[in-house]
């Protein structure tokens, strides 16, 4: 287990000395160039032209991991890299990846030197105007050594006008569409604004209908309860009649008095499948009754009561 366990200053020493670093924090081994170093300083195969050790954005340490994740690959090593967690830079995921590497690294690396700084100087430090990716060739040769230089310095300020140049256009192109960008948002923002006042707007109507429901249906509660109130006393008052015609407390008839009681009983306790009239009767009443039907005393009955008198249980003969 050598190497697991080490403090970051020990780790840190070790990995400045071997790299010719001078990494201050753990953390700096997030951008995955020290480990793809750590990893050719054992194989000597990491392309080191391609890494990055001065990157600033996630997608350049991006390119570092490929990398070592290839390098990885190549050498059949079965280690899971959590690129994820690596490349933000986080204290506690880089600490122990970087154990893992040392150990790795004491347990195959042979007895050869290792010229970090001379791996790192013959990377690709640049690019040809035409987008030719071939890093830059080095020689002995001043006079060579000389036009390169010179053909570096154009390119460069060339590139540097070319490249200036497109920003501009790219910045008044983007400002441009942000405006645009703007007025489509400003315009989606008042749509949904509007659509949300009709939906408040119907929301408070309904609200309103519902609270006329709600004082209609107490209402008919109470106007429910009161004559369901009456009707109860009548139940009691025909039951109590019948109670006392039994018990003999009535002299002299009182046939008609029971056959009364035992009518209003009729009356109280029908039910909608008792009714006399079916729906036929029903609609041969309606086209038989006029407008109005008259009534005894001279007044006229509206046409929907006259038909509920004609589903009465009582007749004209029963009343008294």
């Amino acid at each position: 287990m050598s190497g697991v366990g080490e403090s970051r200053t020990e780790l840190l020493n070790w990995l400045n000395d071997l790299l010719r670093l001078n990494y201050k924090k753990i953390e700096e081994c997030g951008t995955g160039a020290a480990y793809c170093q750590i990893m050719d300083s054992i194989y000597g195969d990491v392309p080191m032209h391609r890494v990055r050790f001065n990157s600033t954005a996630e997608y350049e340490n991006q390119v570092n991991y490929k990398i070592l994740q290839s390098n990885f690959t190549k050498h059949h090593i079965e280690k899971t890299v959590y690129v994820d967690k690596l490349i933000k830079c986080k204290f506690q995921d880089n600490l122990e990846f970087l154990q893992w590497l040392k150990k790795y690294w004491m347990n195959n690396k042979d007895g050869s030197e290792y010229d970090a700084e001379a791996r790192r100087r013959y990377r690709a430090v640049g690019t040809s105007n035409s987008g030719n990716n071939t890093p830059i060739s080095y020689s002995n040769n001043s006079s060579s050594t000389t036009l390169n230089v010179a053909k570096r310095r154009s390119t460069t300020e060339n590139g540097g006008y070319l490249s200036r140049t497109h920003s501009l256009s790219s910045r008044y192109s983007s400002s441009g569409n942000s405006g645009a960008t703007r007025r489509v948002s400003s315009e989606q923002v008042i749509a949904l604004q509007t659509e949300l006042s009709q939906a408040h707007n119907k929301i408070q109507s309904m609200e309103e209908e519902t609270g006329n429901f709600k004082e209609a249906l107490t209402a008919m509660e109470a106007e429910n309860n009161f004559y369901f109130s009456k009707l109860r006393d009548i139940e009691i008052l025909v039951q109590t009649t019948q109670d006392f015609i039994k018990e003999g407390l009535y002299s002299g008839d009182v046939k008609e008095l029971e056959k009364f009681t035992g009518k209003v009983q009729q009356i109280l306790y029908a039910t909608i499948d008792s009714q006399p009239n079916d729906e036929v009767n029903r609609e041969h009443n309606l086209e038989n009754i006029n407008e109005e039907t008259p009534l005894h005393n001279g007044h006229h009955l509206p046409q929907t009561e006259a038909l509920s008198s004609n589903n009465n249980l009582i007749i004209d003969e029963e009343t008294f």
